[in-house]
């Protein structure tokens, strides 16, 4: 078996104590010993770098060329092409790509990483034809949210069938930037503060429940087993994401919010900090190990944003940073201890 050379370390350091233990014979021992080999070099982090920094010369390029240069306006312009003949280019591009897309999966089965980059151009693409498409139809501001929500759409198509973990993050981004800009637009005053009463924090956290509660759902869904983890945290980070901003905020608009004390969204506090000691018991009971750590993340999140709401303006710079060292020191020092006691 071939693995990196920590996981070769990990193994044989368990090994060793299998034996040690006499869950292992000595001849039994060296079997496995033998059986495992590490890479020559560590080319598996070294591909990692290397499609991390592709997808990111990918989306540069394309905003250099496409958002700065604007050679596809250059070009339509130029040849006298109508918004809809655009749109059709590029979904006539979005269809090849995901036909090469759905080949690569199958002749390169184990280059998911290769595969998952390929899949950035797949997502341009889409999101290139529905903007020409949208802009052809004439789409007022009003309606690019419900045009960003077909992008979702579309994504989540392509994501099913390439198997692609990236499209569906892709897929779920553009859920919430849809949801948001056509919330925005059809907000109920001329700010654009409000949705049906509710703030932009508010409506975010309402969108996010609304994630966690479909990647329930999908959990039931056997077609879509290989996206269940991803959707699951992906909405629970959206949520506790929108739930600190809130906590924050309250449901009031910057204008009002900026003229309050903090003081006054006490409540606000007290119901995410009450919330996130129950989803860390829940988090416990499930032994969903990621959940867990992720509220126990944001738990210290939420005191440190109390600490700097309640005490920024009332305690001595010197002290306050003081108290930020010593409760960073202490919560290393715990760290420390577990991480020792995890690996004894």
């Amino acid at each position: 078996m071939k693995v990196n050379r920590k996981e070769e370390a990990l193994l044989n350091k368990a090994i060793d104590q299998w034996q040690k233990d006499q869950l292992l014979d000595n001849a039994k021992a060296d079997e496995l010993k033998k059986s495992v080999s590490s890479y020559k070099y560590e080319y598996d982090s070294l591909s990692v770098y290397a499609f991390v920094a592709a997808i990111s010369c990918i989306i540069l390029a394309f905003g250099a060329l496409v958002l700065d240069e604007k050679w596809v306006e250059r070009f339509r312009k130029f040849f006298e092409l109508s918004q809809f003949i655009i749109g059709f280019v590029f979904a006539g591009l979005s269809v090849f790509l995901f036909w090469v897309s759905r080949k690569r999966i199958r002749k390169f089965p184990d280059s998911k990483i290769a595969n998952e980059t390929f899949n950035i151009l797949l997502a341009l693409s889409i999101g290139v034809s529905i903007y020409y498409f949208a802009r052809g139809f004439g789409a007022s501001f009003e309606w690019y949210g419900l045009a960003i929500l077909s992008i979702a759409v579309l994504l989540g198509i392509c994501a099913r069938y390439t198997q692609s973990k990236l499209l569906w993050l892709c897929m779920m981004l553009a859920v919430v930037t849809g949801w948001g800009v056509q919330t925005w637009a059809w907000s109920d005053d001329k700010s654009h503060s409000y949705f049906l009463g509710m703030n932009y924090p508010l409506r975010m956290a309402g969108l996010g429940l609304l994630m966690i509660i479909a990647s329930w759902f999908l959990k039931k869904n056997s077609r879509f087993e290989y996206f269940q983890n991803i959707s699951w945290h992906a909405s629970w980070l959206f949520f506790l994401l929108s739930g600190l901003a809130l906590s924050v905020s309250g449901n009031l608009d910057y204008e009002v919010w900026d003229a309050v004390k903090q003081g006054r969204l006490f409540i606000w506090a007290l119901a995410y900090s009450l919330m996130l000691v129950g989803l860390i018991v829940f988090a416990l009971r499930t032994k969903d190990d990621l959940l867990r750590d992720m509220l126990v993340i944001f738990f210290l999140l939420n005191l440190y944003t109390r600490f700097f709401e309640y005490f920024w303006d009332r305690t001595n710079k010197g002290l306050f940073f003081a108290i930020l060292a010593l409760s960073f020191w202490f919560m290393g020092q715990k760290a420390e201890k577990l991480r020792k006691k995890f690996n004894q």
